[in-house]
């Protein structure tokens, strides 16, 4: 089980990103985080929403390109002919 906290290079490290990223995530306003000491100190359970919601994000846009055609799978419903 991931630690409730991290600091900006844990939460760089679970988002694959570098620790410069995440401080401009955090000062835009995109990923909450409070200044304790000198130190960002961020929820885990925010920066994996942050990422749940960049993949639902991103996949959503994926499935939308035109020409693209989607395989249907076991957990998408056939249509019927």
């Amino acid at each position: 089980m991931p630690p409730a906290t991290l600091d900006i290079n844990g939460a760089a490290e679970m988002m694959k990103m570098h620790p410069n990223s995440v401080l401009k995530l955090i000062k835009g306003g995109v990923l909450p985080a409070a200044r304790i000491g000198r130190a960002y100190v961020l929820l885990t359970r925010d920066v994996l929403a942050l990422i749940e919601q960049q993949i639902i994000a991103q996949t959503a846009e994926r499935m939308q390109v035109p020409g693209r055609r989607v395989r249907h799978t076991n957990l998408l419903p056939r249509k019927k002919r």
